[in-house]
């Protein structure tokens, strides 16, 4: 007898049309069509597609996507926001100054009669001051030291000429006693909001990771759908060509032909919707990560889920360690508190302390101003006693008092919803490992089988219903898989945003 060898590198659709050759059942012109069908060829032109992990993906994301930029420019403009602040409570020099200003109207002048007479006059007059300020941090006045000079120019009436005055040296206080002081509270509220900014851009990071992650999925979904279609396509054009074999020599009835012809119309539909679930998922992809729209991958599956333990109270501790929102807690109480004192002040006595004391001096030339100059002074107090409002001062505070009570009691619900989420994420995590282990089991099994049924089939042992049956299996199978590892993965990330830190490696991030 004549020993047929079979090589081991033959494609899979001619080893399962190889029953059916020896039957002479299946033309060689059939075989040759199977290989060359657009499935086999869209199959073959996938393993040319660039190959990405997720972890690649989301590194990708984190680089190049407008999220990341957006960022990165919400990081900036806190960082400017608070060195503006800053600056506020540091000393600032100007110098100020109108060279020249010109006038040319008609005037009343009071004569020393007491008549009044309107006098054309015409006058350049200019001036320059250099001042130096600096507010009080803590009593919530400023104190400055400043210089001026000043040119007055007539040029039109009985006292034509120059004149200059000047002040050499002059230090003022204003000083308000019982208000609010605005530098003492920015002083707590504002570097508590640049912190809230700095860890909002590391949250920004990881929850791009937790986006990219659904994104992701979607795409491998659709990915693995699509293989399956084209899997089921080539399966239902093969086993439609072998009951068309078995029909023809009466094996099957009329009936089970029919079933595997609309098997064969079934996946072609299935191939169609998934290519059109592939391209819509791959451009939401790339826009979300900011890759080219016209980019392809093909997407890994990733099988490897880490094991690891979770401390609730560390994961507890490192949220309010790490996150932003811990930090905005702290800073609405100070705000609330901030409004209280600011219209508890308006609700008082207000007192204004103003003095000014310094040399001044003038003459027709300016080297006069500066050789004989005298003393200046100026003081004054500015009283403000709310008398009669009808109650607005009153409703002011009392509104602000509130608003105070509403944001504690609203930080105290938030803080225990937010903590609760923590709980229920770090007591799901064993949960959703071990069903992504039980369902890639479950998935090999359903693969195993249909390949047992597939087999079977083609010597005739089961029905077409059988093999339909283990067909639907194997395909619930794999969703099922899939969507256990899309759950564990967006669970996993989801835990790093929440408390930013990293329990694999055991590292904040």
């Amino acid at each position: 007898m004549n020993r047929i060898l079979i090589p081991t590198h033959m494609p899979q659709q001619l080893l399962c049309l190889l029953p059916l050759l020896f039957l002479g059942l299946v033309t060689q012109a059939q075989i040759s069509d199977t290989l060359s069908s657009p499935v086999a060829q869209q199959a073959s032109e996938d393993l040319l597609l660039r190959s990405m992990s997720l972890t690649s993906v989301i590194d990708y994301a984190q680089m190049q996507s407008l999220e990341a930029e957006k960022a990165e420019n919400r990081k900036e403009n806190s960082y400017w926001a608070y060195q503006r602040s800053r600056s506020m409570i540091k000393p600032s020099l100007s110098l100020q100054g109108n060279l020249p200003d010109y006038q040319k109207s008609i005037i009343p002048v009071i004569q020393p009669d007491g008549s009044q007479q309107f006098k054309d006059v015409q006058n350049l007059y200019s001036d320059v001051r250099l001042s130096l300020d600096q507010n009080i941090l803590w009593t919530g006045g400023s104190v400055s030291l400043f210089s001026s000079l000043e040119r007055n120019d007539v040029l039109l009436g009985a006292n034509e000429g120059t004149s200059y005055a000047s002040q050499p040296l002059v230090v003022g206080i204003d000083q308000p006693l019982f208000a609010y002081n605005p530098w003492k509270w920015n002083r707590k509220i504002d570097p508590l909001r640049y912190e809230e900014s700095v860890k909002r851009y590391k949250e920004e990071n990881v929850r791009i990771a937790h986006q990219t992650t659904e994104l992701f999925f979607d795409l491998l979904l659709a990915q693995i759908r699509l293989r399956i279609a084209q899997k089921n396509k080539e399966n239902s054009d093969i086993n439609y060509k072998i009951g068309q074999g078995r029909f023809n020599l009466g094996k099957i009835a009329e009936n089970e032909l029919l079933e595997l012809e609309l098997n064969q119309l079934n996946a072609e539909r299935d191939m169609a919707n998934a290519k059109l679930q592939v391209e819509t998922n791959r451009l939401s992809l790339n826009t979300f990560i900011g890759s080219d729209k016209n980019d392809t991958y093909n997407l890994l599956i990733p099988d490897e889920v880490p094991e690891f333990d979770i401390d609730l109270d560390k994961a507890l501790s490192q949220a309010k360690l790490n996150r932003q929102q811990y930090v905005s807690f702290k800073r609405r109480l100070l705000e609330a508190e901030s409004q209280v004192a600011q219209a508890k002040s308006e609700n008082t006595l207000n007192i204004n302390l103003r003095a000014r004391i310094g040399l001044t001096d003038q003459g027709e030339s300016y080297r006069d101003v500066y050789g004989n100059a005298q003393n200046t002074q100026r003081y004054a107090v500015g009283v403000n006693v709310p008398i009669l409002d009808w109650n607005r001062r009153k409703s002011s505070y009392k509104t602000a008092l509130a608003n105070q009570h509403l944001v504690e009691n609203t930080i105290e619900q938030e803080e225990q919803l937010f903590e609760a989420e923590i709980i229920t994420l770090v007591k799901q995590m064993p949960t959703l490992r071990a069903r992504v282990l039980s369902t890639k089991r479950g998935d090999e099994i359903a693969n195993r089988r249909y390949d047992i049924s597939q087999e079977r089939y083609l010597v005739a042992n089961i029905t077409v219903t059988d093999l339909n049956l283990a067909l639907q299996a194997k395909d619930q199978a794999k969703e099922a898989y899939l969507r256990a590892l899309r759950e564990y993965w967006m669970a996993y990330y989801q835990l790093r945003y929440l408390t930013l830190y990293d329990f694999v490696n055991n590292q904040s991030l």
